[in-house]
C-alpha cells in the first residue's frame, strides 16, 4: 500500500507546547508504522498552527478551515496517489463529526484507509464498524475540545475577577508578576509626557534605540510598535479581556474590552493614559510621515483663511538667483510667508511668556480634587452600564431600555474621560527652564534641537495662524502672525 504521512501542530499560545507533540516525533512514529506494515511512503506532509476544529463560512454554510497541508493530502488521495493516510493519532486527522463526514465521503469516493501509530488497526471508513469507531473517536475529540474551551473561559473569568496580571510574555515596563522594571517604566512615564507635549514618536523611538532600551523580544523601536506599547491599558493599571469573535461572513476579529482595575501598580495615571489615547487618535494630528521634521513650524502653524496646516517650501529664484525657505498653506496656497523670520518671531514670543509660564503650577488642589471626582464617576458609570446588561439578561428590562441606558452611560464615559485627559495633559507640560539662557536652549536652527523647540512652542501656544500679507508685500511683519497662548 502507498501511504501519506500527515503531521499537524495545533495553534497554541506563545510559549506553550502543543499537545500534539513535535512534528518530528509524529513523523517518526508514523514512519515506524509504515515500516512494520511494509507500506511505501509517497509523501510526508507537515503543517504548524493548523486547527482541525475551526470552520469558515462559505455560501452560508460552515466548512472546515483546514490548512494547506491537509488540502494537499486530499488532492493526492483524489488523484489515486495513495491508499492510506497515516498520522500519529486519529485526532491529527479529524476532531469533529463534521470533519468525519467529509472523510467518509472521501473514503467512499476513493477507498482510502486511515491509520494511526498510537491506535489499534487500520480504520476502514467504507465499513459500518469502521465508521462507528470513527464516530466514537470524533465525539470524544469534540467533547475534549468543548471541555477545554469551557475550562479556558472559566480560567479567564477567575483571572478577571481577581485582577491579577495574565501576560503570555513579559510586557515592556513590567515583570511577569506585575512589578515594574524600573528603567523601562521610567522611560514609559517620560514618553507619555513627551508625546502629550508634542514630541514625535519617531524621536522617542530613536532615543530608546540609542540607549539600547529594546523591546522584550530584543527588537529596536519604530513609531508603529512604540505607539502600540503606549496604547496598552495595562500601563494605567486597567485590566482588559480579549477574545476572537466570528462575524457573519466567517471572518474572525479580535475584540478587546476593559474589565476593571488590575491589582498591579500602574506606571502612569489613568488620566494621563486617556489623554494620550485621545491625542494619538486625533485624525487632525500631523505626524509628518515619520522621521525628522525639516522645518520648525511645518504642521504647527495654520492658515487663517482655510485653517489648513502650513508646510515648508521654497521660493522662486530672485533677481540674484537665490532661493529661500517659505511656509505655504497646504489647503490651496492661500497664504505664503518667509520661513526664517516667522520661526524667529514665534520663538521670541514664546520666550516673552516663559517667566509667567514657569511660575504657574502644573496642577493645583482643585485639579487633583476634580480628578478624584471624575475617577469615582467613571467607576460608578461603568458599574451602571454592567448592571443594565445584567438586568436585561434576567428579564428585568427590555432591549430598548437597555440600549438607551447603555447609550447614556457611554456618552457619560466619553465626557468623563475627555476631562480626565485634559487634566493629565495639563500636568504633563514641560518646564521652560532659566529664562536668561532660553534663547540658547531654543536654538531652532540646530537640526538636533528642532523637535525640542517644537515641543515648547506647542505647549505654550494653543494656536498659531498665518495672516494675509497683502498684495505686493514681500517681507514679514508681526501682524502677519497671530498667536493664541495657552493659560499657564
Amino acid at each position: 500500500m502507498r501511504a501519506i504521512i500527515y503531521a499537524r501542530l495545533s495553534p497554541t499560545p506563545r510559549g506553550e507546547q502543543s499537545k500534539g507533540g513535535n512534528l518530528t516525533q509524529q513523523v517518526e512514529l508514523s514512519q515506524a508504522l509504515c515500516d512494520r506494515n511494509g507500506w511505501t511512503v509517497v509523501e510526508v506532509i507537515t503543517e504548524k498552527d493548523s486547527s482541525a476544529s475551526k470552520f469558515r463560512v462559505v455560501e452560508g454554510r460552515k466548512v472546515s478551515a483546514r490548512g494547506e497541508g491537509w488540502k494537499r493530502v486530499v488532492e493526492l488521495v483524489r488523484t489515486g496517489t495513495a491508499d492510506v493516510v497515516v498520522a500519529r493519532h486519529y485526532d491529527r486527522l479529524y476532531r469533529t463529526t463534521r470533519d468525519l463526514v467529509e472523510l467518509v465521503d472521501l473514503a467512499e469516493e476513493t477507498g482510502v484507509h486511515l491509520a494511526a501509530a498510537q491506535a489499534q488497526g487500520v480504520l476502514d471508513l467504507a465499513t459500518p464498524s469502521g465508521r462507528l469507531a470513527a464516530r466514537i473517536g470524533a465525539a470524544v475529540a469534540e467533547n475534549e475540545t468543548e471541555m477545554r474551551v469551557e475550562r479556558q473561559m472559566l480560567g479567564h473569568q477567575r483571572r478577571r475577577e481577581s485582577g491579577r496580571p495574565f501576560w503570555s510574555t513579559r510586557p515592556f515596563g513590567f515583570e511577569r508578576d506585575g512589578t515594574h522594571r524600573d528603567e523601562e517604566a521610567e522611560a514609559l512615564r517620560r514618553a507619555y509626557r513627551d508625546v502629550l507635549a508634542g514630541v514625535s514618536l519617531w524621536s522617542i523611538a530613536k532615543d530608546w534605540n540609542a540607549r539600547e532600551l529594546l523591546s522584550p523580544h530584543g527588537k529596536e523601536w519604530r513609531s508603529s510598535n512604540l505607539r502600540g506599547v503606549l496604547l496598552k491599558p495595562r500601563n494605567a493599571g486597567i485590566q482588559t479581556y480579549s477574545q476572537w469573535v466570528e462575524k457573519s461572513d466567517g471572518r474572525r476579529v479580535r475584540v478587546t474590552e476593559e474589565t476593571g482595575t488590575g491589582n498591579w501598580e500602574p506606571i502612569v495615571s489613568e488620566g494621563m493614559f486617556r489623554a494620550l489615547v485621545r491625542y494619538l487618535s486625533d485624525p487632525e494630528r500631523n505626524t509628518g510621515g515619520g522621521g525628522k521634521r525639516k522645518a520648525l513650524l511645518s504642521g504647527v502653524v495654520r492658515c487663517s483663511k482655510c485653517q489648513a496646516v502650513v508646510t515648508q517650501g521654497w521660493s522662486r529664484k530672485d533677481a540674484a538667483g537665490e532661493r529661500y525657505r517659505i511656509y505655504t498653506c497646504s489647503g490651496g496656497r492661500c497664504i505664503t510667508c518667509p520661513a526664517d523670520p516667522l520661526d524667529s518671531y514665534v520663538v521670541r514670543q514664546v520666550i516673552s511668556r516663559a517667566e509667567e509660564w514657569n511660575q504657574a503650577p502644573a496642577t493645583d488642589a482643585a485639579d487633583e480634587e476634580r480628578e478624584a471626582e471624575l475617577l469615582a464617576e467613571e467607576v460608578a458609570t461603568s458599574e451602571r452600564r454592567t448592571a443594565l446588561a445584567e438586568m436585561f439578561a434576567v428579564g428585568d428590562i427590555d432591549a430598548s431600555t437597555m440600549r438607551a441606558g447603555i447609550g447614556r452611560c457611554d456618552a457619560g464615559l466619553v465626557k468623563i474621560r475627555t476631562e480626565l485627559a485634559d487634566l493629565a495633559a495639563k500636568r504633563g507640560r514641560v518646564d521652560l527652564g532659566d529664562v536668561e539662557y532660553l534663547w540658547e536652549e531654543l536654538d531652532y536652527e540646530n537640526p538636533e534641537r528642532i523637535d525640542y523647540v517644537r515641543t515648547i512652542v506647542m505647549q505654550v501656544c494653543e494656536l498659531v495662524e498665518l495672516m494675509p500679507r497683502g498684495r505686493g508685500v514681500r517681507g514679514f511683519k508681526s501682524d502677519h502672525c497671530r498667536i493664541t497662548f495657552r493659560n499657564p
